[in-house]
């Protein structure tokens, strides 16, 4: 039964696809509307924090990583869509709740929208990027065929998240001002700025139950080595990303009814 809620409530989202697109373009419209530097902004934030990341690990701490800040950049792009999407989208259905009471919209559209804009974000800035990762190393022009696959992946793992946390946020409230706490810990234990093998072998075992190191890794992989991830690391791609968006819909229609009751 509930898989055929979520196959009804997929379809029905399907059909108010112009409207989410239409919202997703509004907020990605909105992030740099009146500012002086505008779509400079998309590359700008990353490129300052990588920055920051490169003096500190290898002016001070030293690390011993060649090219650091592309090694930093390749993983730091992914991180900051998820990041981002997750943080807008989490108290979306609070934010936004008019836009439900306006119109007859499932309320999956909303943080769907943010997902969407952040997405279009994402991939703005990896193909301004993209020339410096291809003049460091001209041979990952083949391996550079499995980003789409990797793109649609990451944009259904970060979906469902994202509905899942939009969900919860409306029966505990108190996840909204624990999220930004989450996120910190949750990135400091994402192989960003670091490789898995700087890692005590006793300790790795926890990469294989953090989501984001998998898609980091091969994202890594891809645009920066310039090689095919391993079976492993894709198959562990495939299974969070659907694992994530099931648990997403499924929770989302589980709840529906004390979730439109509460907002």
């Amino acid at each position: 039964m509930s898989l055929k809620l979520i196959a009804a409530k997929i379809q029905r989202i399907y059909s108010y696809r112009r409207s989410l697109w239409g919202m997703s373009l509004k907020q990605f419209k909105a992030k740099y509307a009146g500012s002086l530097l505008g779509l400079f902004w998309v590359i700008i934030n990353p490129l300052l924090m990588v920055l920051v990341i490169t003096f500190v690990f290898t002016v001070v701490f030293r690390a011993e990583i060649k090219d650091f800040a592309l090694f930093v950049l390749s993983g730091i792009l992914p991180w900051m869509f998820f990041s981002g999407a997750l943080s807008e989208a989490a108290p979306s259905l609070l934010t936004q709740k008019s836009v439900l009471h306006q119109f007859s919209l499932p309320k999956e559209i909303l943080p769907l929208s943010c997902v969407l804009s952040y997405f279009m974000n994402f991939l703005v800035s990896l193909c301004i990027v993209f020339p410096v990762f291809f003049f460091h190393n001209p041979k990952i022009l083949p391996a550079v065929t499995l980003l789409p696959v990797l793109f649609l992946l990451t944009y259904f793992f970060t979906s469902g998240i994202s509905l899942l946390f939009s969900v919860i946020n409306i029966i505990l409230r108190d996840l909204e001002h624990l999220l930004g706490i989450l996120l910190m810990f949750w990135f400091w234990a994402t192989p960003v700025f670091y490789s898995v093998e700087m890692v005590p072998a006793k300790f790795r075992w926890l990469f294989n139950l953090n989501p984001m190191s998998s898609f980091i890794l091969c994202y890594r992989e891809i645009i920066f080595y310039g090689r095919a991830p391993d079976t492993t690391l894709s198959l562990g791609v495939v299974g969070w990303a659907f694992f994530s968006l099931i648990l997403g819909f499924l929770v989302s229609v589980w709840l529906e009814s004390s979730v439109l009751k509460r907002i």
